[in-house]
């Protein structure tokens, strides 16, 4: 699906699939973790840990256990957005999970892939929860989520390290 942006640029969004080759979705995630963005994870990946995501998440997908869209411009990821199921107990909640390239960010690339997700998770899931984790110092996805209708629920002090500082970590839930 094709969507424009904001500033003018289109972009493709797609589920994981086997097409998108893996280089493309390594050389985003690295990127975002070497730009030491609000990811949980702080070491680069390597080909065969991305390869092993890749045949785990479509795994996944296949199962009816997750959602995975990715955003594409040219030869590249540049965004993406996940929903998986939780398990157990936990089976009927849901949480998201979002990344957007740094020369992607602000033009609207991540509340679409958001809205996008968080309806087909409505559709296919129908969870009873629909939550998600941000950084307490990212105050620009904190303020998006909340006007996706997303609401602190949880504070976890000091839980990770960013750039030396120690950040709360905030628990989300969709209201509406």
């Amino acid at each position: 699906m094709k969507h424009k942006l904001k500033d003018g640029r289109v972009v493709n969004i797609v589920p994981l699939s086997a097409k998108i080759p893996a280089k493309w979705l390594l050389d985003y995630i690295n990127g975002v973790i070497e730009e030491d963005g609000y990811l949980q994870y702080d070491k680069p990946f390597n080909m065969k840990q991305q390869k092993e995501w890749i045949t785990n998440t479509i795994a996944g997908m296949r199962k009816g256990e997750q959602l995975y869209f990715a955003a594409v411009s040219g030869k590249r990821v540049i965004g993406s957005c996940s929903a998986r199921r939780e398990v157990g107990r936990g089976r009927d909640n849901v949480v998201i999970g979002i990344v957007v390239s740094k020369d992607f960010r602000g033009v609207g690339l991540g509340e679409f892939l958001m809205e996008k997700t968080i309806a087909a998770a409505k559709k296919n899931f129908k969870p009873n929860n629909t939550y998600l984790y941000v950084a307490g110092s990212n105050k620009i996805a904190k303020k998006l989520y909340e006007k996706l209708g997303f609401e602190e629920f949880v504070r976890y002090p000091n839980w990770w390290i960013r750039k030396g500082k120690k950040i709360d970590s905030i628990g989300m839930i969709l209201k509406n």
